[in-house]
């Protein structure tokens, strides 16, 4: 079954985020980094996690990436403070080509052919680095076949 692809208005949200080096194929880890800093700081997940990249990558195992979780903002309004090296931050409202994939990541690719075949059809722009939110992933202790992530390529609206 094709992936059936969406236009959605993905609202701001707070973010704590890992800047990484390496692979796009090992998250696992800096992963397993970020939410032990966050825990570290009292700062608890408000939602599930995901990873940003660049959607052509030259090489996926030598790549910059960054792995993220929401967070809730603090009562005041303000950022939670992190210890270095993850940082907070707002993802501003976007607009985005969302597809969600089911199965194991190492057939993602299905998605984002998907999201490039309907760029390409309304010929829309790319506004910023692809995302994956893992909403059932690995650190559910699902199977690989019940992964289910979704995909998004932000685009000029």
């Amino acid at each position: 079954m094709p992936n059936e692809v969406e236009h959605v208005a993905i609202p701001a949200q707070t973010m704590a985020y890992l800047s990484v080096h390496g692979s796009v194929r090992k998250t696992q880890e800096p992963f397993a980094r970020l939410l032990a800093a966050l825990a570290q700081a009292g700062v608890a997940p408000a939602g599930p996690p995901m990873a940003r990249f660049d959607l052509d990558l030259s090489d996926p195992d030598d790549a910059d990436y960054e792995v993220a979780v929401p967070v809730a903002p603090d009562a005041d309004g303000k950022l939670p403070a992190t210890p270095a090296p993850v940082r907070c931050g707002t993802l501003p409202p976007h607009y985005a080509l969302v597809t969600v994939h089911n199965g194991p990541y190492e057939e993602i690719g299905a998605g984002y052919t998907a999201l490039t075949e309907e760029l390409n059809a309304l010929g829309h722009a790319v506004a910023g680095p692809a995302s994956e939110v893992y909403l059932v992933g690995t650190d559910s202790g699902a199977a690989p076949a019940d992964f289910v992530t979704e995909v998004r390529l932000p685009v000029e609206s």
